[in-house]
């Protein structure tokens, strides 16, 4: 999704209400990569993945949760 919004932003929209002019898309595009970039343990790969507390992964539990309520209710919807 991250790619998907970075090359494709047009063709989603938000419900969110930004100041005029912002981006109402930039919200859900900052929360992605600090949640990606931040549990690199969750994704694997070939590298080692940085140490996480208990705290941090709490709360890329809230992030992720929240991601997938936008998505799932329609508050972030991709437009044909």
């Amino acid at each position: 999704m991250r790619g998907e919004i970075k090359n494709a932003r047009h063709k989603f929209r938000t419900v969110l209400s930004t100041p005029a002019g912002s981006d109402p898309v930039a919200p859900v595009e900052v929360v992605m990569p600090a949640l990606w970039e931040g549990q690199t343990s969750r994704h694997g790969g070939q590298a080692p993945t940085t140490p996480e507390t208990l705290e941090a992964a709490r709360a890329a539990v809230h992030l992720a949760a929240t991601l997938v309520q936008w998505f799932v209710s329609g508050a972030v919807v991709r437009t044909p």
